[in-house]
């Protein structure tokens, strides 16, 4: 399934200051302190309605002006689950968004001993410094 996420309208979008993803007690904060023009989408439950297939990631933050975007699932403590879902999320939409740097976001509530886990370390491996794997809570310029 591929997506065209310029055909569909973010929740929120404009020069705002901070973008907040929340959910599951966790939360990830893109800060916007240039005030670029960035779009934030809801994907499970927005642009995706909820089902059980396919798996996708929680939000996608778009910074339009530096063509940066963040794949963000918050999660309890499945990390490999959400990587999964981050993986499957960027298939969909990576075709719309030729020009863009893509960044992979978990943030994740309960502590886990999957974060020593071979294929989470290898995913990180393949990532070159793009992923960040947080619990609880992740602040982050989105202008950079």
């Amino acid at each position: 399934m591929q997506i065209d996420i310029n055909a569909h309208k973010p929740f929120r979008s404009g020069k705002y200051s901070e973008f907040v993803s929340t959910e599951n007690k966790c939360t990830h904060v893109g800060e916007n302190k240039a005030h670029d023009d960035v779009r934030h989408f809801l994907i499970d439950g927005g642009v995706l309605p909820k089902e059980k297939d396919p798996e996708r990631c929680d939000y996608l933050l778009l910074n339009d002006s530096n063509q940066r975007a963040y794949f963000i699932e918050l999660k309890g403590s499945d990390i490999k689950k959400a990587i999964s879902q981050i993986e499957t999320t960027v298939a969909m939409i990576v075709d719309s968004l030729p020009e863009y740097t893509i960044y992979k976001r978990i943030i994740y509530h309960s502590r886990t001993q999957a974060l020593q886990n071979n294929d989470v370390t290898k995913w990180k491996i393949r990532n070159k410094g793009r992923v960040v794997i947080k619990e609880n809570r992740y602040s982050e310029s989105i202008n950079r």
